[in-house]
Formats: structure tokens, sequence, C-alpha cells
């Protein structure tokens, strides 16, 4: 057993059926015994600690590198490495991802202005109205579905709009999404062999349009890359290229900020007082609030990076060719960094926490994540006064590096003056 494991081995597998239909008892057992968890059979250190993971995601060159994704499927890690790995293929240019420096930040460069602090300001009316509409649209129901009906149609309508697609498909862009975290039985993860393909299709026309229209940089998340000439070849993306470069953005931003808020919405339904403080004044409190479920309720579990150079993390030595996951979800329950850590508290002052990443592969999408769970958060709560959930009905499916309701039916028994 390599270093970091003890006698007394837990028996975490993250693509185990059980850890990952309840992981929360193995992320405090990792915690407490074995903080730096070897898998030999994925090759694979797990860390469970936030200080451990902070010092894993600070900038350090292209010693540690997702070129394996940041999220492989076991197949692939079970695949060991004889000393140092191949980098992503550069032509074809493979997903932003998966590319080292300087490449990843050219590719990041290139398509990041909309989701800037300014470019997100400008879809915070959009934003507000859409989600307006859909309580319009829902609350006379007395009772709808919090993701699938409300946050993640805000979502997948941003979506449409930032990427340039008929608002018709936005229904078809959130289950194709939502589909992308189904467990496989078989292959124990996530069957993302049609991944890419499957965003393709809405994606390819909006970046053919553009380029046709000449590209002039009024639309930045697709001229950027239209534009850019890689370093070295200095050759253009291809349209499939541009299109597997924004795959990321276009997955996270439509399933990640619904899910949150509708957590979030299912943990102060559990706590009435802290509802309650929350009211006296929501812009202020539910933007407080939002950091909060970003700690506790962000579905993403871990990211992992392959090894690119030998170096020294949470006093183990890794290898070149070896792996190590930051167990993101479980550092932000860490003892060592939060007071009551596993309870949800509206108002915790928090300096700093994962949801994000951190570093220089910190989410590009964070800004336009806290609009989102900010406006469905406050204007949920500004139009119903009392709301309950149908958890017999709700899904929460197992998937190794998600964990989240992908379907949370809500019942609004009284309904506030718009």
């Amino acid at each position: 057993m390599a270093e970091g494991n003890t006698a007394d081995d837990i028996g975490y597998d993250p693509f185990d059926l059980e850890v990952m239909s309840n992981p929360f008892p193995y992320y405090r057992l990792l915690r407490e015994r074995q903080p730096v968890y070897y898998t030999p059979q994925y090759d694979t250190y797990w860390l469970s600690r936030f200080a451990d993971i902070e010092d894993m995601l600070q900038n350090r060159g292209n010693a540690l590198v997702s070129t394996e994704s940041s999220i492989p499927m076991p197949e692939v890690l079970r695949q060991h490495h004889r000393g140092k790995p191949a980098w992503a293929s550069l032509d074809p240019l493979s997903p932003m991802t998966l590319l080292h420096s300087p490449y990843y930040e050219d590719i990041r460069r290139a398509h990041a202005q909309p989701f800037t602090p300014k470019g997100v300001a400008e879809l915070e009316e959009f934003a507000r109205e859409t989600t307006r509409a859909l309580l319009d649209e829902h609350l006379p129901r007395g009772e709808f579905d919090l993701f699938l009906d409300y946050g993640g149609r805000l979502s997948a309508l941003l979506t449409c709009r930032l990427f340039d697609i008929d608002p018709g498909e936005a229904g078809d862009i959130l289950e194709t999404v939502n589909a992308t975290t189904a467990y496989d039985p078989e292959r124990g993860g996530i069957d993302n062999s049609q991944l890419f393909a499957r965003m393709k299709r809405f994606m390819l026309p909006s970046i053919a349009r553009r380029r046709a229209a000449g590209a002039d940089g009024s639309a930045p998340l697709f001229d950027g890359l239209i534009q850019l000439r890689l370093r070295d070849s200095g050759r253009a993306l291809t349209d499939d290229e541009i299109s597997d470069e924004l795959t990321c953005a276009f997955i996270a931003n439509t399933e990640t900020p619904g899910k949150v808020a509708a957590q979030g919405l299912l943990e102060l339904s559990r706590r009435p007082q802290q509802l309650a403080e929350i009211r006296e004044d929501l812009p202020a409190n539910v933007t407080t609030a939002t950091e909060e479920m970003l700690r506790l309720c962000a579905p993403a579990q871990w990211f992992m990076r392959t090894v690119h150079e030998d170096c020294e993390i949470a006093g183990v030595q890794m290898q070149a060719g070896q792996r190590v996951a930051g167990l993101i979800c479980c550092a932000n329950r860490d003892e060592r960094e939060f007071d009551d850590a596993e309870e949800f508290i509206w108002n915790r002052r928090l300096r700093k926490q994962l949801a994000f990443g951190m570093g220089r592969n910190h989410c590009l999408g964070l800004h336009i994540a806290r609009l989102q769970i900010r406006v469905l958060v406050e204007e949920f709560l500004r139009r119903v006064d009392d709301y309950s959930f149908d958890l017999e009905r709700a899904v929460l499916r197992p998937s190794y590096f998600h964990y989240a309701y992908s379907s949370l039916p809500v019942r609004v028994s009284q309904q506030g003056i718009p």
C-alpha cells in the first residue's frame, strides 16, 4: 500500500455505487483518518482536506495538468503510465480543460469576456425578467419542479442567449446536459463517449453563422476563438475545435446554478429561523447566503490532475504519470477550515471555498453562476411565502463526480404579491 494509507483502510472508491449514493460518511473518515488516500487500481491519490487541495490547485506550471480529463472514467485510470505522460493533442486541438500552458491560457482568454463581472452584469436584467416569467407560469399550478421547470430552465435559456441558440431548444439542451450525469453501471461512471458530439449539434450552427458574419468581436464568446491563431503553427481553429473548447462552459452554465439554488432553498426550508432572517432584507441577505449554498450545495465532487513532473503534495512524493484528485466537496466540509463545517449557516463568514476551484484553473463561470443562484433564490422568496418539497418523488441519482438533485418537486402553499 502506498504512502498515505493505513492498515485501517476505509475502502473508498469514487466509482463504487455505494459511495456514489452517499459519499459523505466516507468523506468524514477520509478527512479524519486518511487525508491522502491512495487507490492502487487507479494509481491515484485522493486529497480530502482543504489545505492540501488548496496546495494542489495553486499554479505549478505544468507539473499538474488534466491531460486525461479532470473527471476521467475508471477505464482510463486503470491504464497506468510508465513515466511522464504525453501532452494532450494540439492538432486537432484538445478541449481546453486538457491543455497545458501556455495553450490553456490562450484558449481561456479568447472566450473569457462574457464571463467577466462586466459581461455578467449585462445579463442580470434578462435573468430577472426570465425568472419572473417562469414564476408567473408555474406558481399558479401550486406544484412544479424547482430544477427542471425553474432553475435549470433559467440556466438553459441563458445558455441559449450566450450561444445564440433558438430559446425553443432550451428544453432539449437541459435534458441533454442533465443526461451527462447519468450513471453507466457497465462502465462504472458516466458514458461520456458521445458527450462532445451531443453538445456540438447545438453550438455548430451558431459558430458557422459568426464565421460567415465576419466575427468582428461583437459576439466575443465565439469571435475570440474564430480570430485566434495557435502559437507555433499559426493555424486557425475549425468549427469543431471551437465547439470542443466551449463544451465545458456550455454544460457548466446549464447544469450547476439551478441545482445549487434548488438545494439551497431545500436547506433553508429545513431551517425556518434562517429563512426568516434572510427574508428581512432579500437582496443583501441572499447575496450572502449564495456563498454558503455554493460551499455546501455545489454538485461537483472532485477534479483530477495528471502528474507530469515529480512533486510533493500534502507531504507525499508523487511521480510523473500518477494522478492526484482534490475532493472539493469533501474539503468544503473540512472542520479544520470551517466551524460547524457540515451545518448550513446562511451568514457564515467565508474567507474562501472551493466550489469554483482555485488558481489558474478556477471556474471561468463563477460570476454567472453567482448571478443565477442569487436571482433564482431572491425572486422565489419574494413571490413565495411558504413551500415544501416532495422528496419521495425527487431524483438524486448516483454519479461519480456529481451529487445533486436532477429533479426536485416543490409545493407552494402560499404566494406573495409580485
